[in-house]
């Protein structure tokens, strides 16, 4: 063990102000990183593949954050009705990242979009518009200025994430209006709201950390210790990808003495 905390990347988005472009994230996605044992790393918010391979490469884990909707060009679609706004950069610097982070076995949490992203990486779809496309759903947009809250119930099916969040049943926040449409391959669901809108996912590979939520855990975290768990879970695991990273590392500089 090398005793060093993960490396862990969070995406970002652009916010422009007047003349002025900035890269953003919520405070809440490194603060929760920290506070779980993560050395938060903030990425921009485009680069190409090659970018994404070397981040693939010196990361211990990986957080997709929210933001935005994704593009339906991306999941082979055109859009409908009550899509909201996109960035094409955005999009397909994160998939690329996606894609090489998932290739190297690094441990990837998505939250919100980013657990719709992970989705649409390992090519699954998405509901452009609740509203729209599930007639009887419930409310899943509340006002965001009450993240800190929980808006509405989920049933969790997981056992791991259940054991995560210290229940099955536990009442979330919530601000998308859209959501899993077909499940990727490889991911599993591992929790739903009442009507029926996929809360989370997770790999179905055991042994493999790939968890996606629909709501937003880093608001709720410092309030609401539930929440805690899911990063520290995340953190353990990069911090376990880090340890055998490092040992096999080790191992092939030995073989060359």
């Amino acid at each position: 063990m090398d005793g060093m905390k993960p490396l862990i990347g969070i995406s970002s988005f652009i916010k422009r102000e007047a003349a002025f472009r900035y890269v953003s994230l919520n405070v809440n996605y490194p603060n929760s990183v920290r506070s779980a044992g993560g050395l938060p790393l903030i990425l921009p918010d485009s680069f190409g593949e090659e970018d994404a391979e070397a981040y693939a490469e010196a990361l211990d884990g990986l957080v997709f954050s929210g933001g935005g909707d994704l593009s339906p060009l991306e999941y082979g679609e055109d859009p409908r009705k009550g899509m909201g706004s996109v960035s094409t950069p955005r999009d397909r610097a994160e998939l690329a990242l996606c894609k090489a982070a998932l290739r190297r076995g690094l441990p990837v949490l998505g939250i919100c979009r980013g657990h719709q992203l992970i989705n649409v990486a390992m090519g699954g779809s998405l509901v452009q518009d609740i509203d729209r496309e599930l007639p009887g759903s419930i409310a899943h947009r509340q006002d965001p200025d009450s993240m800190d809250e929980p808006w509405h119930g989920i049933l969790v099916s997981s056992l791991s994430l259940a054991a995560m969040l210290g229940s099955k049943r536990l009442a979330v926040n919530s601000v998308h209006h859209q959501a899993v449409a077909r499940l990727a391959p490889g991911l599993v669901e591992a929790a739903r709201s009442a009507d029926g809108v996929v809360e989370a996912f997770e790999s179905a590979e055991p042994g493999r950390f790939i968890l996606g939520v629909q709501f937003h855990p880093e608001a709720l975290s410092a309030r609401y210790p539930a929440f805690r768990g899911l990063f520290e879970a995340f953190a353990a695991e990069a911090s376990r990808f880090r340890e055998e990273r490092a040992a096999s590392s080790e191992r092939a500089a030995s073989s060359t003495r």
